[in-house]
């Protein structure tokens, strides 16, 4: 089904089951969705800004030109996932155990893509991050922390400011800007 310019209220997408929809130009903004399933679908500059996500699951799905900012990923399951091209900044990514407010458990994004997006301010807590693509993505004032990014690619990413406290780099790919963003991040200074 192919929806356009479409605003959706709460009561259209609680506990739907959406696959292989195409949705243009929609609004999904300050609303709850819950127990919400949507696979293989394509988000083509779509807004969710201040939508509060609650047991929702995104498999295979593409997010391109799309608005994602001020959204907590805890309570969603994100598998396939094409973040290429979004706006989706001031993010959380990070999973709690069952009711635990405290207790972390792995957060699994090992098969997404963020290449080409803003994910200013967004931030990354105990996730799988191994072999994603970050190339070209503007990460400025993100927080990697305790997160796996082994052969990671962050190939022309903007990473001044990023944190990456207690992060496993091993293989990780970074060009020379990269690099220098990385030193000045961790209170290194070229001389």
């Amino acid at each position: 089904m192919v929806n356009k310019n479409k605003i959706f209220t709460e009561v259209e997408v609680k506990g739907k089951d959406f696959s292989g929809d195409v949705f243009e130009s929609c609004k999904f903004t300050n609303i709850k969705l819950k127990f919400t399933n949507f696979s293989e679908c394509l988000f083509k500059s779509c807004d969710f800004s201040e939508s509060y996500l609650d047991l929702v699951s995104f498999s295979d799905c593409k997010f391109p030109g799309s608005k994602l900012s001020f959204l907590d990923f805890g309570n969603t399951s994100l598998n396939g996932c094409d973040f290429s091209g979004t706006l989706a900044e001031n993010c959380i990514f990070q999973k709690l155990k069952g009711s635990s407010k405290s207790e972390l458990k792995k957060f699994i994004l090992k098969s997404c893509s963020f290449s080409e997006s803003i994910l200013g301010g967004s931030v990354f807590v105990f996730c799988d991050l191994e072999g994603v693509s970050f190339e070209r993505a503007d990460l400025h004032q993100a927080i990697f922390e305790r997160c796996n990014l082994k052969e990671t690619n962050f190939l022309g990413a903007k990473m001044e400011s990023a944190g990456f406290k207690n992060s496993k780099i091993d293989n990780t790919l970074l060009d020379m800007n990269g690099f220098v963003d990385f030193g000045n991040s961790n209170g290194f200074k070229l001389g």
